[in-house]
């Protein structure tokens, strides 16, 4: 995942600077989903919706056990590259910072990141 400074050009290819473009976007992108330990995020296909979605698998338990619970973030994509490029620019460091708040708020909590791909 590419971190993206407030003050560097946006990715969504605009040409203003993130803080003034998707930033916003970004930071609001988050609402309805439940507090979770460990996540996992990506993109799927969603045949209902006619395009690809992007999804966080989230579990109470840092060892993934049982069911997680899904949240998608609302817009459809039609195509896949899109719907990956929004998650790596917007989803994921999101995810991170939110992850990183929570730790903050704990006495004995751990923040590990593993960039899988």
């Amino acid at each position: 995942m590419e971190n993206i400074g407030r003050n560097d050009p946006c990715s969504c290819g605009s040409g203003k600077k993130y803080k003034a473009c998707c930033l916003s976007k970004a930071q609001a992108s988050f609402e309805g989903m439940p507090y979770g330990i460990r996540v996992k995020g990506g993109i799927r296909y969603d045949f209902e919706a006619g395009g690809f979605v992007v999804i966080v698998h989230i579990w109470d338990n840092a060892e993934c056990i049982g069911e997680p619970q899904e949240w998608r973030y609302p817009e459809v994509y039609q195509d896949e590259e899109e719907a990956m490029r929004y998650y790596k620019t917007h989803i994921g460091p999101g995810l991170m910072r939110l992850l990183k708040k929570n730790v903050e708020k704990s006495e004995n909590a751990t923040f590990i990141h593993r960039k899988l791909e």
